[in-house]
């Protein structure tokens, strides 16, 4: 192990992988982790192999030293947005080397600013000089540099760091956010977490999200930045956006389109009182209904407020609350805001509206009206198992590879489409020589190669208005409703070919494309991969199926496929059962 350590760090034989992190609230990437690995086929391939042997070799300044520079100059090359976390231990932190200029040195050397940089420190060992420790941390804070705490609740002394060095960022160790949507204790460390960072303005990161239901239940909790395989593994080349698809178990977009449920289906009938009712009556209203968490407040069967349940027990409680409170008109202690909702609004809608809702304001219920009047009200938890019913729906159809809802639930969106009438557009989408390219570079690049499209796809696409199917192998399928769709479709083009580059090997990118065998077996050259795309606008007053539409936008995408290289055609007929039409060709 030690000749093997000083073959790594003499030959520098060392690979940045950066792993993002993201604003799960904008939906993009805030900055990178730099993670450090020695060669596959060494024995100090393993991180945690790698430092231990370092440390125990006294050889962990020099180790540290190295995998900033490599991590640094690669973040630059790769010209990578956001801030660049980098690892450094309590004991090499406080050392002077480490301290002595060289990293705002390299940093005006490859072009970065300090400000660039997070200074994450990892608590492998008690820290046993915190005067040392605030030093350092305040001098590298006073070079422009932010300071982050690793894993909180896992280390040594988490908490005594956090108030001792007072970092910009602290890390949540991902044993807390492991199984929290079904874990009430973990929940509640990670919301006291939250309301501490928030009163000395600390940003909060939740580490090792690997589930939608974490980063849902991370997101109902406030808690905006968020790290993860969800998002994406550590990478010698990450992706610069996250995956819509990511986020497509929201509140706002998991409901399918055949599932375009209204606010009817979970409103509740209940008592409502008007504002000068007394606070006696209405706690023999809670007394009577066990189940009863709201009771909406209206003058003239118009709501004006929400009375919970929580807040009833808040004033009752009290020592003599009874008598203090019974005479009291409940309009004086009702939420004067609640959220008030149509009864024919989508859940779609009701969803957004919570989202974008204060977070104080919507506690378990909302009220909901007919024409303006008081009809009942809206339980949120009523809502989140619709929501779940419909995300475990798309999940059962979605693509096993990108995540994307497959071809059945592209059916049930067309067909939604022609029986309400509203215009749209469909794009088929196919990548030309794809089957040359997979024989050639293996399953696993070719996979790379369809998720790859699947994210352009995704980041260009407005999911507001636009919706992507992955209906098979390298064939994708756009729903898109807006008029620009050419300006879309032109972006998807540009996007995917300068991406789909960097798979190849520079021999093929040398020659314009790789030699294998077609489909007789002949030896062939095939060009680097393109895009072909085919466009048709449906006519819904004369269309009856999504078989029909299929056929239009499979028709543009053959002539598509008949030009070489990146092709975009508009079929101008609008319904299979014309049999004369007029093309326009890009």
């Amino acid at each position: 192990m030690i000749k093997e350590l000083d073959i790594i760090l003499q030959n520098r034989l060392l690979t940045p992988f950066f792993m993002p992190i993201i604003n799960s609230q904008r939906r993009c990437i805030i900055g990178y982790e730099a993670l450090i690995r020695a060669p596959d086929s060494s024995p100090l391939h393993s991180p945690l192999t790698l430092f231990n042997t370092a440390q125990r070799c006294e050889r962990l300044l020099e180790l540290e030293l190295l995998c900033r520079e490599r991590s640094i100059r690669r973040f630059k090359q790769l010209n990578l947005q956001g801030k660049l976390f980098l690892n450094v231990t309590p004991e090499t932190l406080i050392e002077e080397d480490f301290r002595s200029g060289l990293t705002l040195e390299l940093l005006h050397q490859v072009g970065l600013d300090s400000r660039d940089i997070v200074i994450e420190i990892t608590e492998q060992l008690p820290i046993e000089n915190y005067a040392l420790m605030k030093e350092a941390t305040r001098h590298y804070r006073e070079l422009g540099f932010e300071v982050a705490l690793d894993d909180l609740g896992a280390g040594y002394s988490g908490l005594k760091s956090w108030s001792e060095l007072q970092p910009q960022f602290v890390k949540i160790d991902r044993h807390f956010i492991e199984q929290i949507d079904s874990n009430n204790v973990k929940r509640e460390f990670v919301r006291s977490i939250l309301e501490v960072s928030r009163s000395i303005d600390c940003c909060v990161i939740a580490e090792g999200i690997e589930r939608v239901e974490e980063h849902l239940v991370l997101n109902e909790l406030g808690l905006e930045f968020q790290q993860g395989y969800y998002f994406g593994r550590p990478s010698p080349k990450p992706a610069r956006y996250i995956n819509k698809a990511c986020f497509q178990s929201e509140f706002s977009s998991i409901l399918d389109t055949q599932h375009h449920q209204d606010l009817g289906s979970i409103t509740h009938i209940r008592p409502a009182v008007t504002t000068d009712t007394l606070l006696g009556e209405v706690a023999d209203i809670f007394r009577q209904n066990e189940d009863l968490h709201s009771i909406a407040i209206v003058d003239q069967d118009r709501p004006v407020g929400l009375f919970n349940h929580e807040r009833f027990l808040s004033l009752y409680l009290n020592p003599f609350g009874k008598e203090v409170y019974d005479k009291k008109e409940v309009a004086q202690f009702m939420d004067p805001a609640p959220l008030v909702l149509e009864e024919h609004t989508a859940l779609e809608e009701v969803s957004k509206r919570i989202a974008e809702s204060d977070r104080s304001s919507v506690r378990s219920d909302f009220i909901v009206t007919r024409q303006g009047r008081y009809l009942g009200t809206g339980s949120i938890m009523d809502l989140l198992k619709q929501v779940t019913d419909l995300q475990l729906r798309h999940a059962r159809y979605a693509n096993p590879l990108t995540l994307l809802p497959g071809s059945t639930i592209a059916n049930e969106a067309i067909s939604l489409h022609l029986r309400e009438h509203t215009p749209f557009y469909v794009a088929y989408v196919d990548i030309d020589h794809f089957k040359a390219f997979n024989d050639s570079y293996g399953y696993e690049r070719g996979d790379r190669m369809i998720c790859l499209l699947a994210d352009v796809l995704a980041e260009l696409c407005d999911s507001d208005k636009d919706q992507v199917f992955h209906i098979g192998g390298d064939d994708f399928l756009l729903l898109m409703t807006v008029s620009e769709w050419r300006v879309l479709c032109d972006q998807v083009l540009t996007r995917f070919r300068h991406r789909s580059r960097s798979l190849y090997d520079a021999p093929a990118l040398e020659e314009g494309g790789i030699t294998g065998q077609d489909r007789a077996g002949k030896q062939t050259f095939f060009p680097l991969v393109s895009l072909s795309i085919g466009v048709a606008q449906p006519d819904s007053q004369h269309c009856n199926s999504h078989h029909e539409v299929a056929c239009l936008a499979n028709d543009a995408k053959k002539i598509a496929k008949q030009r070489a290289g990146d092709s975009l055609f508009f079929n101008q007929r609008r319904t299979t059962q014309s049999r004369t039409s007029t093309a326009s060709q890009q």
